[in-house]
């Protein structure tokens, strides 16, 4: 049996964290070590019992799995907790529903690189907006895979505003290389999954459904792909996938010092 693997530094994980469920070497067992997305919960917990701290569950593996039960009535609204990746998921599919149905919707949330200084909205809708059917598809098969495993790493703050800057920063880059309109969350996706690469490079994934490899290895390979697809003239925006990738790399990078 291979060895479960902390998921902070890749060590032998003998825990499992009581509020995320992540597996954890002991250093990282702590909420406030590894970006719980139970760390609200836990400090209440702590101030519900009247302690700086309370007892961890530090059951070993071969023992079994914690099961974490809250004495708080949670607020409903906390059914988005955890859970903004599949909210925005939603939306954008919504999102393409409307500019089926609504003349004009698209014209006033595209990308236009040579308008962006009078429509700036337009560096964050433009991630709401699909060319094709296919189009959005693909790019929410690809959220669908890797946003909630993101955001249940980093917690729905930071996911979001990865996401986000993410987009915004592939707009932009897209804006100073083009001419062209732009539609799509492509670039944001792009981010999502860099980050993703940084903070979790062994991650095995299947690229192109058939093929396992780390993640990192994938990475790699888009990257690539992109740089030398820029200018072919094939309607897909290369320079906001890998402006989007670099934003993803430098938040990845900039969160993993973060929990050294």
């Amino acid at each position: 049996m291979t060895p479960r693997r902390c998921t902070v530094c890749n060590k032998q994980a003998l825990y499992r964290c009581a509020y995320c469920g992540d597996t954890l070497c002991k250093a990282h067992l702590p909420p406030e070590m590894h970006w719980c997305v139970g760390l609200e919960e836990y400090n209440r917990d702590r101030e519900a019992r009247g302690t700086s701290s309370i007892p961890q569950d530090l059951r070993p593996e071969h023992r079994g799995w914690s099961v974490k039960k809250s004495i708080h009535t949670k607020n409903p609204l906390s059914i988005f907790s955890g859970n903004y990746s599949f909210l925005l998921l939603f939306l954008i599919s919504i999102s393409f529903v409307l500019q089926l149905l609504i003349p004009g919707y698209t014209q006033q949330l595209v990308l236009i690189p040579a308008l962006v200084s009078e429509r700036p909205w337009t560096l964050i809708t433009h991630i709401f907006l699909h060319g094709s059917f296919e189009h959005l598809f693909f790019n929410m098969l690809f959220f669908i895979f890797f946003g909630p495993v993101l955001e249940r790493k980093i917690g729905s703050s930071k996911f979001l505003l990865i996401f986000f800057l993410a987009g915004i920063f592939a707009g932009t880059g897209w804006s100073l290389t083009s001419v062209n309109p732009a539609v799509g969350a492509s670039g944001a996706l792009s981010g999502i999954f860099a980050t993703l690469a940084v903070l979790m490079p062994r991650m095995r994934v299947y690229f192109f459904f058939l093929i396992p490899m780390e993640i990192w290895m994938v990475l790699v390979l888009f990257a690539i792909y992109d740089f030398v697809m820029i200018g072919s003239g094939d309607m897909i925006a290369h320079t906001a996938h890998l402006s989007g990738l670099f934003f993803g790399l430098l938040a990845g990078m900039s969160l993993k010092r973060s929990s050294a």
